[in-house]
Protein backbone atom coordinates (compact mmCIF):
# COMPACT_ATOMS: atom_id res chain seq x y z
CA UNK A 1 0.00 0.00 0.00
CA UNK A 2 2.61 2.52 1.11
CA UNK A 3 4.68 2.00 -2.46
CA UNK A 4 1.15 2.63 -4.58
CA UNK A 5 0.40 5.61 -2.25
CA UNK A 6 3.80 6.76 -2.72
CA UNK A 7 3.65 6.69 -6.26
CA UNK A 8 0.51 8.16 -6.50
CA UNK A 9 2.02 11.74 -4.83
CA UNK A 10 5.12 11.38 -7.47
CA UNK A 11 2.59 11.76 -9.93
CA UNK A 12 1.12 14.39 -8.51
CA UNK A 13 4.15 16.25 -8.06
CA UNK A 14 5.18 15.62 -11.88
CA UNK A 15 8.12 13.42 -11.02
CA UNK A 16 9.13 10.23 -12.68
CA UNK A 17 9.93 8.10 -9.55
CA UNK A 18 13.30 8.02 -10.49
CA UNK A 19 14.73 9.02 -7.38
CA UNK A 20 12.49 7.15 -4.80
CA UNK A 21 12.41 4.13 -2.96
CA UNK A 22 10.11 2.51 -0.47
CA UNK A 23 11.81 0.88 2.42
CA UNK A 24 9.41 -1.95 3.89
CA UNK A 25 10.85 -1.96 7.07
CA UNK A 26 8.87 -1.43 10.16
CA UNK A 27 8.04 1.50 10.54
CA UNK A 28 7.42 1.89 6.74
CA UNK A 29 9.00 4.52 5.36
CA UNK A 30 9.04 6.03 1.77
CA UNK A 31 11.75 8.50 0.33
CA UNK A 32 11.31 10.81 -2.89
CA UNK A 33 13.77 13.26 -4.67
CA UNK A 34 11.85 16.78 -5.45
CA UNK A 35 12.61 18.71 -7.83
CA UNK A 36 13.52 22.59 -6.87
CA UNK A 37 15.13 24.44 -3.53
CA UNK A 38 13.78 25.66 -0.81
CA UNK A 39 13.76 29.14 -0.11
CA UNK A 40 16.32 29.88 2.84
CA UNK A 41 18.17 26.64 1.52
CA UNK A 42 18.87 27.55 -2.03
CA UNK A 43 22.25 25.20 -2.61
CA UNK A 44 20.72 22.22 -1.02
CA UNK A 45 18.61 19.05 -2.47
CA UNK A 46 15.28 18.80 -1.38
CA UNK A 47 13.84 15.43 -0.50
CA UNK A 48 10.02 14.14 0.56
CA UNK A 49 9.59 11.70 3.54
CA UNK A 50 7.01 9.36 4.94
CA UNK A 51 6.74 7.06 7.37
CA UNK A 52 3.48 5.49 8.72
CA UNK A 53 3.88 7.10 11.93
CA UNK A 54 4.45 10.74 11.42
CA UNK A 55 3.17 11.08 7.78
CA UNK A 56 4.90 13.16 5.59
CA UNK A 57 7.45 15.72 6.37
CA UNK A 58 9.82 17.96 3.44
CA UNK A 59 13.84 17.72 4.08
CA UNK A 60 17.23 19.15 2.44
CA UNK A 61 20.48 17.45 2.39
CA UNK A 62 23.60 18.09 4.81
CA UNK A 63 26.68 19.14 3.08
CA UNK A 64 27.80 15.97 1.76
CA UNK A 65 24.58 14.21 0.98
CA UNK A 66 24.93 11.52 3.57
CA UNK A 67 22.36 13.19 6.09
CA UNK A 68 18.89 15.17 5.89
CA UNK A 69 17.51 18.06 8.27
CA UNK A 70 13.65 17.52 8.21
CA UNK A 71 12.67 21.44 8.02
CA UNK A 72 9.02 21.21 8.14
CA UNK A 73 6.18 18.71 8.73
CA UNK A 74 2.51 18.27 6.83
CA UNK A 75 0.14 18.32 10.05
CA UNK A 76 -3.09 16.36 9.58
CA UNK A 77 -3.46 12.78 8.94
CA UNK A 78 -0.93 10.67 7.86
CA UNK A 79 -1.94 9.82 4.73
CA UNK A 80 -3.74 13.04 3.16
CA UNK A 81 -4.68 12.74 -0.42
CA UNK A 82 -1.64 12.93 -2.95
CA UNK A 83 -3.08 16.60 -4.21
CA UNK A 84 -2.37 18.12 -0.59
CA UNK A 85 0.57 16.65 -0.85
CA UNK A 86 1.62 18.28 -3.52
CA UNK A 87 0.23 21.96 -2.77
CA UNK A 88 2.42 21.58 0.36
CA UNK A 89 5.87 21.13 -1.00
CA UNK A 90 4.34 23.36 -3.46
CA UNK A 91 4.18 25.90 -0.93
CA UNK A 92 7.15 25.16 0.86
CA UNK A 93 8.76 25.90 -2.20
CA UNK A 94 7.63 29.80 -3.28
CA UNK A 95 7.60 31.14 0.96
CA UNK A 96 9.09 30.26 3.76
CA UNK A 97 6.80 27.59 5.77
CA UNK A 98 4.57 29.80 8.48
CA UNK A 99 0.95 28.05 8.20
CA UNK A 100 -0.95 25.88 10.57
CA UNK A 101 -0.29 22.70 8.69
CA UNK A 102 3.78 23.01 9.01
CA UNK A 103 5.27 22.38 11.62
CA UNK A 104 8.99 23.48 11.68
CA UNK A 105 11.44 20.98 13.36
CA UNK A 106 14.90 19.65 13.33
CA UNK A 107 16.17 16.73 13.13
CA UNK A 108 18.37 13.76 11.31
CA UNK A 109 16.48 10.90 9.14
CA UNK A 110 18.87 7.78 8.45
Amino acid sequence: MARQYAWRVTRELGLSGESSCVDRDKPLRVYIAVDGRLPGHPDRDVALLWTECHGWAIAVEEPGGTELTVVAHLGGGVEPPPRTVAWWVRRLQSTRPATENSVAHSGHVA
